[in-house]
C-alpha cells in the first residue's frame, strides 16, 4: 500500500527520461532560495562546481622535490594480471554507452588476452594511451536518503568509462597495489 500511495502521488513526468529538477541554493540560515538554476545548461554548471573544485592557484608540490628510489620496476602488463582484473570487475556494472559491459570481458576473457594482451604492453611500451580511451561519461545520482533532491549537494557524480580502458586501468591498479603490499609501503591499516 505504501509503494502503491508513493507512485500515485509522485510528480507527473513522462515516464521516459529521468530529469534533474530544478536546483536551489538557499541562505544558510534563513533556508530562502537565494538562485535557481531552471535550464540545462546552468545546471551542468552548478554540478560541474559541485563536483569538481577549482584547481588549487598555487601546486602544494616544492619547486626541487627530492623523491625516494623507486621501490619498484614497473612490469609490463602480464596475461596473469589480465585475468586476475577481469575476474574482479563486477560482470553487470554500468559501462560507457556502446562499450563492452564488463560481462562480456569476463566471459570472453580467454578470447581477448591473446589479442588486447599485446595492446596493453604496447601501450606501456609506446608511452601512448588511446585519447578515446579517456573519455568518461558522468552521470549525476541522486544521494540515498536526502529529503530535497533540489540541493546539488544531494546528487553525487559516478563515471562510466570504456571497456578495454577499464580493464587496463584494473590491471594498473592490481599491478600497484600489490606491488606496494609486497615492498611494504603500505600503512598497516591500508588495503588494496
Amino acid at each position: 500500500l505504501w509503494s502503491a500511495h508513493k507512485f500515485i502521488s509522485a510528480e507527473l513526468s513522462d515516464g521516459g527520461a529521468t530529469r534533474i529538477p530544478t536546483l536551489e541554493k538557499r541562505h544558510p540560515h534563513t533556508k530562502q532560495v537565494i538562485a535557481a538554476a531552471e535550464t540545462n545548461e546552468d545546471k551542468v554548471e552548478w554540478l560541474k562546481t559541485e563536483f569538481f573544485p577549482p584547481s588549487m592557484v598555487e601546486s602544494p608540490v616544492p619547486d626541487a622535490p627530492q623523491y625516494p628510489p623507486p621501490a619498484w620496476e614497473w612490469k609490463p602488463v602480464s596475461d596473469e594480471v589480465m585475468r586476475a582484473a577481469v575476474a574482479r570487475m563486477q560482470p553487470y556494472k554500468a559501462t560507457y554507452p556502446g562499450s563492452e559491459p564488463n560481462c562480456v570481458l569476463r566471459e570472453c576473457a580467454d578470447l581477448l588476452i591473446p589479442f588486447a594482451g599485446p595492446i596493453f604492453r604496447a601501450i606501456d611500451a609506446l608511452g601512448h594511451y588511446p585519447s578515446g580511451w579517456a573519455e568518461l561519461f558522468i552521470l549525476a545520482l541522486r544521494k540515498p536518503g536526502k529529503t530535497n533532491y533540489a540541493d546539488p549537494a544531494a546528487l553525487r557524480p559516478i563515471a562510466l568509462s570504456k571497456g578495454f580502458a577499464r580493464w587496463l586501468n584494473a590491471c594498473k591498479n592490481l599491478q600497484c597495489v600489490s606491488e606496494a603490499e609486497i615492498a611494504g609501503i603500505l600503512p598497516n591499516n591500508q588495503y588494496g
